[in-house]
């Protein structure tokens, strides 16, 4: 039998090299990766945070495709991971007479934060083609004084050729857990599913086909004067924007929720939304990176 799925897998581990170079205080890694997972070039910036784009080499996932990712921040450890392209679903339901139904592609991601480092995790868009099955899963454990911000941006369907989501479907499921020896302490658990019906339902999409999920897990102690004064900021920038956006307070960080018809503004307004967050925990301004399309229009 010829095995047609990808298998891949990516492992990180990153680390601060501070303790073995002097005064040398930046964050590199070590890495295990088998196809379609590429490493592209890592650089740091003046923080020593190690900035890692990361590439799918195969173009796509297809039904029965299974990627496996894994990172794992030691002690002080800065990192921005990211991705050099949107990841594509392509379609799996009605193309094979054996699996009629379709077959999902999935992705499971486990990721560890121990103390004092930080972890921004903003990949561009998951594009889902008409009858594209897409599961994903995070897990995330942190420690009380780590932190982590999640983008996650969905289309459904490419609308700029005519083409909807039909009988795909889009899951995810993000699990945080803070580090505790004595009970486990969930800081956010959040489940979504999308399809045909979520996109037309005039209470769900409503024909929107760009969905958007921002997640900031701040440290324990973290002042919350200053995640007040960030969910004011945010909703005095948007106030005036087409696109639906909504802000929540969590425990130990924030949620947003972007729902509209372009993958563009999407990326603008998460991008401007980190801005403020980098502001509010006194790290240097997020620049654009030069491996995401369309940056000469950023001008939040």
């Amino acid at each position: 039998m010829i095995k047609t799925s990808w298998e891949g897998n990516c492992f990180l581990n990153f680390f601060n090299n501070n303790a073995s170079l002097g005064n040398v205080d930046k964050t590199i890694f070590k890495s295990k990766s088998t196809s379609p997972y590429k490493l592209l070039k890592s650089t740091n910036d003046q923080e020593g945070r190690c900035i890692l784009p990361i590439l799918h080499t195969a173009g796509g996932l297809v039904g029965g495709d299974l990627l496996e990712f894994e990172a794992n921040l030691e002690k002080n450890s800065k990192v921005l991971l990211t991705t050099s392209s949107a990841q594509k679903v392509y379609g799996s339901v009605g193309r094979s007479k054996i699996n009629p139904e379709g077959v999902f592609s999935k992705q499971k991601n486990h990721i560890t934060i121990h103390d004092n480092s930080h972890l921004e995790y903003l990949p561009q868009e998951t594009i889902i083609f008409a009858n594209g099955l897409y599961d994903q899963k995070f897990k995330v454990c942190i420690s009380e004084t780590s932190s982590f911000l999640f983008t996650d941006l969905i289309r459904l369907g490419r609308s700029s050729s005519g083409e909807a989501i039909e009988n795909g479907v889009f899951r995810s499921k993000l699990e945080i857990l803070r580090n505790n020896d004595l009970y486990d302490d969930w800081e956010y658990v959040d489940q979504i599913e999308l399809s045909k019906a979520s996109y037309e339902a005039k209470s769900g999409m409503d024909y929107m086909p760009v969905f958007g999920s921002l997640i900031w897990i701040c440290e324990k102690d973290f002042s919350k004067s200053k995640i007040n004064n960030l969910v004011e900021n945010i909703k005095n920038i948007f106030k005036e924007s087409v696109s639906q956006l909504s802000i929540g307070i969590l425990e130990n960080g924030i949620s947003v929720r972007f729902l509209g018809s372009s993958s563009q503004d999407a990326r603008k307004c998460f991008f401007c939304i980190w801005k403020q967050i980098r502001s509010i925990c006194g790290f240097c301004e997020p620049r654009y990176q030069g491996v995401w399309p369309l940056q000469d229009s950023m001008n939040y």
